[in-house]
């Protein structure tokens, strides 16, 4: 069974938080939409994400001619674009973290767009926003006695610079030609899974990762048995680091654009499932 939407009142982040961090050219493009069909949609009832999602049923209507498969359609769209708010409950209730990195820095700085690493035979740096994240572990590790499962950048960082020790990382696997492969976000949380056993052996996780990844990571943790959420008191980071090996994690908007593709394609693989 795919994740359940949580309840509005229990998400920690709001669309004003989001757009607080964005570029402001993209703010200022607001301005470059002349008064329109938009405008008169967005005066209606309820908030201006449902605002926006009757002008796209509307369109695609009109476009398609099949309402029915407008709304599906919209509603789709508006749950992987539209919404970047996560569920959240109290540090205290956690029972373990799991800890998904975000970039990570090498001497090259370029990637193998096949495996996710750096190439030649450099030693990867976890860069500083895994630094941060590190950061987002050790403060809940503070108030909460948590098992911690962290990819390997996170778990460098907890043992060099917090001296945690009994941290369990998360390194990238071996595929059968015997090449490196970096793990997807669902990569993670599997080989999380099946370290610990079980999902339920988790008990309650409290999932850290970037601002803009921690939805996904939380859908991913969720679509792999875990009871996931975000420890509501422990601020996430927001930056960028123009040096990560990994291009994608170098912008917001190209980060954003990524994470908008992976969530459209776990919806798309979960209506095929449907089928």
């Amino acid at each position: 069974m795919g994740p359940v939407r949580p309840s509005r009142e229990n998400l920690m982040t709001t669309r004003r938080a989001l757009l607080a961090g964005a570029p402001a050219g993209l703010l200022a493009a607001q301005s470059a939409f002349a008064p329109s069909a938009l405008a008169d949609v967005l005066k209606g009832d309820g908030g201006d994400v449902e605002a926006l999602e009757r002008l796209m049923v509307e369109t695609l209507d009109e476009e398609l001619g099949d309402r029915a498969v407008a709304r599906r359609l919209a509603a789709l769209i508006t749950e992987a674009g539209f919404r970047w708010e996560y569920p959240a409950f109290p540090v205290r209730e956690a029972d373990s973290v799991v800890a998904y990195s975000f970039g990570y820095r090498s001497k090259t700085g370029k990637v193998d767009a096949n495996t996710g690493l750096s190439d030649g035979a450099e030693t990867p740096e976890p860069g500083p926003v895994n630094a941060l994240l590190a950061d987002a572990v050790q403060a809940i590790a503070r108030v909460r006695k948590v098992r911690v499962y962290a990819q390997w950048e996170i778990a460098q960082v907890l043992a060099a610079k917090h001296g945690m020790q009994d941290v369990v990382p998360i390194h990238p696997t071996i595929g059968p030609d015997g090449k490196v492969v970096y793990l997807s976000t669902d990569g993670v949380a599997k080989a999380i899974v099946a370290h610990a056993g079980s999902a339920q052996a988790l008990g309650k996780v409290a999932v850290v990762g970037h601002r803009d990844h921690v939805k996904r990571c939380v859908l991913t943790s969720q679509a792999n048995g875990m009871t996931a959420a975000v420890a509501r008191e422990v601020p996430l980071p927001v930056v960028y680091d123009p040096q990560s090996a990994q291009p994608w994690t170098r912008r917001r908007d190209a980060y954003l654009l990524t994470d908008l593709t992976a969530q459209l394609s776990m919806i798309r693989n979960r209506v095929i499932a449907e089928l």
